[in-house]
């Protein structure tokens, strides 16, 4: 991995910055939601002794709401508009029913309430298997199955001689008389009847029951709330006093809900979602949604439309604890906005040490999400600017290091490439850093490297220089003592050394033969040569020089020798010594009766000339040095001397033409090849 990727990757630990502030959000959120939650209670707390004062305002009976506890109490819903009693439900699909079981569950009735105005309407479903009607000749109201609904100041028949309309009748002082005001209809069922009433509200003076007669040829059947109740209990609907009572309290972002001791909303008062919400932008705010929104809030209602529409809260939390003198908050999700949360918070209304009502305040938690919101985009996009100019910072740093490292790099490697220049680019800097020292020690070092390398590759002309005075004294004096009398014994040690003295001539010949190759290389001219008939003729002259080898020459048809692509532009003295120190050092390593094999290539491009011997394999650590100077994997043996001057010599011839040459053991490990690879184009003379 790279410098640039590498300072990416350490840029990335910037992204705990963001996550750092999503935390601290997040807990500045949940203390937010906290104080909302407690300044609704105080709030509420406030409200609800303000309207304990003041108990005859919580009810339009004028009673309070003490009384109001019967499990079976009317609870009247809210209509949109006056019914037209009928005996049909059409303007009944959105009042739930109401269910009364006889204590032995023998008998059932369902029915509905609702109000509109100053109308009370009721619906009542009867279930009977012989619906008996009224038969006027015996009376109006006493005979047949009817319906008695018990108000505050009368009992009210209903029967009907047939379906249709019908008068509400009652009794007093043991007579039958007719209530104008109350219209009525009756409709029959498969399996019994309803019946559909309208009376005017103050009619019912704030109380009321109801209890079926149910007759058939052998009994009569009573059964209904009303035989159950000691009085006639108080009904609950949502009165305008109520809401009156409520709505000097209300405020925008706030809803009011005024319920019974049993949970029965009695008023309603405005809205928990503020009129003009501060708003960011909407991204930013689904992503803050997303990331900090709490799981420990999602908690479910019965049913979510609860929020807005409930009529009964008897079964909330908040409420259960209110009920019980305990004021108490609760966080539901909002079924308007998935990311939003309505507080709901119950406070008991007491009055005299007892419950005569239930208050509940409900918030958006819109508010103080707007806070939230606001300061989330605020960290988002300082978050954004800091990481984006940080990586930016650090891309640039990146570069720049990696741009020293790779000019140290290319300084390196075109020393190693050209001995000529090896400390000719390590340039330095003004950072004074560590990669600046580092640069000053490669400069160190490539001098002293070229230094030494220089020591070396002039040791061989200054030793031959220096070593030939002397030796020539030593050979004189040998010659000298030649014309002296010795004994048997002198004469071996002078022998001794005469070869002594002729190897080191040899030596130091071979060590002047690179100084006079390369002065022949800076000398030599090129001409148009012919490779192909040059290997064919040079062949034929290795195979008598080296008899103990068999040499094949591959790559060279016959017809093809005087094509133009065989012609190269070289110096035909030197490929001919190039040759020759190639095929000596093959054959220095091929056994007896080994194989050398000369191998010729022409391309559009180059041409090449590949010489494979058998013998040992070249070491792997060596591959690289061989054609150094003065380098050399052969084992002393003999009394030639063996410089490694021979392959370093190839490889001047090489480089003076353009070309490359490798060394490589064969793949089958056999042998060892040499490759040569010289470009078809102008050598220019270095």
């Amino acid at each position: 991995m790279n410098l640039n990727k590498q300072l990416v990757c350490v840029s990335l630990l910037l992204v705990s910055l963001p996550w750092a502030g999503c935390q601290y959000l997040k807990e500045m959120d949940h203390s937010l939601r906290e104080n909302q939650a407690a300044n609704l209670q105080a709030a509420s707390q406030v409200i609800s002794q303000v309207l304990a004062k003041k108990p005859d305002m919580l009810s339009s009976h004028g009673q309070g709401l003490t009384t109001v506890t019967d499990k079976n109490a009317f609870y009247c819903y809210p209509l949109d508009a006056p019914v037209w009693a009928d005996g049909y439900d059409e303007e009944w699909s959105e009042i739930p029913w109401s269910h009364y079981q006889s204590p032995e569950g023998s008998q059932s009735i369902r029915y509905r309430c609702g109000t509109s105005g100053n109308q009370l309407a009721l619906f009542f479903s009867v279930p009977d298997q012989q619906v008996i009607y009224n038969n006027p000749v015996q009376s109006l109201a006493s005979n047949g199955d009817r319906l008695l609904l018990a108000t505050g100041d009368q009992n009210y028949i209903f029967t009907a001689v047939a379906p249709g309309s019908l008068t509400a009748r009652y009794f007093k002082n043991g007579s039958t008389y007719r209530e104008s005001r109350i219209d009525a209809s009756w409709a029959d069922l498969k399996d019994g009847y309803q019946l559909e009433i309208s009376m005017p509200l103050a009619l019912a003076q704030g109380r009321l029951s109801f209890q079926v007669i149910d007759e058939s040829p052998q009994t009569t059947v009573r059964y209904g709330p009303l035989l159950e109740q000691p009085e006639i209990p108080w009904f609950i609907y949502q009165s305008d006093a109520a809401k009156q009572a409520i709505a000097a309290f209300s405020q925008p972002g706030l809803r009011l809900r005024l319920t019974s001791p049993n949970g029965w909303l009695i008023a309603t008062s405005g809205s928990p979602q503020p009129q003009n919400p501060p708003q960011a932008h909407w991204l930013l705010s689904k992503l803050y949604r997303a990331l900090l929104f709490s799981s420990d809030y999602q908690q479910k209602r019965a049913s979510d439309s609860t929020i807005n529409s409930a009529v009964n809260y008897a079964n909330q939390p908040e409420f259960s604890q209110a009920s019980e003198g305990l004021a108490s908050s609760h966080w539901y999700p909002d079924p308007q906005r998935s990311d939003h949360l309505i507080l709901s918070t119950a406070t008991p209304v007491l009055y005299q040490g007892n419950v005569i009502a239930v208050l509940i305040a409900e918030q958006s938690s819109e508010q103080t999400a707007a806070l939230t919101d606001r300061a989330f985009s605020r960290l988002f996009l300082m978050s954004v600017a800091i990481i984006g100019l940080t990586a930016l910072a650090l891309l640039g740093y990146a570069n720049w290091l990696t741009w020293r490292i790779r000019r140290l790099h290319q300084s390196t490697q075109q020393a190693l490439a050209d001995q000529d220049k090896l400390i000719a680019d390590h340039s330095t800097s003004r950072a004074n850093d560590e990669i600046d020292q580092l640069t000053h020690s490669y400069a160190e070092l490539m001098k002293r490297i070229h230094e030494y390398t220089d020591y070396l590759q002039t040791l061989a002309r200054k030793l031959s220089h220096e070593l030939r005075t002397p030796l020539a004294i030593i050979h004189s004096s040998l010659d000298n003592l030649s014309n002296q009398p010795l004994d048997e014994k002198s004469q071996v040690y002078q022998q001794r050394a005469k070869d002594g003295a002729l190897r080191l001539g040899s030596i130091i010949s071979a060590m002047s033969e690179a100084r006079r190759v390369e002065e022949s290389i800076e000398q030599a001219e090129l001409e148009p040569v012919n490779i192909a008939a040059l290997l064919e003729e040079i062949t034929a002259a290795y195979r008598d020089s080296y008899p103990t080898s068999h040499f094949t020459l591959t790559g060279i048809e016959p017809g093809m020798i005087d094509r133009p692509e065989n012609t190269l532009l070289a110096a035909p003295e030197l490929l001919v010594q190039m040759l020759d120190k190639l095929i000596d050092n093959a054959s220095s390593f091929t056994p007896p009766n080994g194989k050398i094999e000369i191998t010729y290539q022409a391309s559009s491009d180059t041409i090449g000339i590949d010489i494979s011997n058998d013998g040992p394999l070249l070491p792997e650590a060596m591959q690289s040095q061989l054609f150094d100077n003065l380098v050399s994997v052969r084992e002393a043996s003999g009394d030639k001397p063996h410089l490694g001057l021979g392959l370093y010599i190839v490889d001047l011839i090489v480089k003076f033409h353009g070309g490359d040459i490798s060394a490589n053991n064969r793949s089958d490990k056999s042998g060892v090849i040499f490759s040569v690879r010289l470009p078809r184009r102008e050598i220019a003379i270095l």
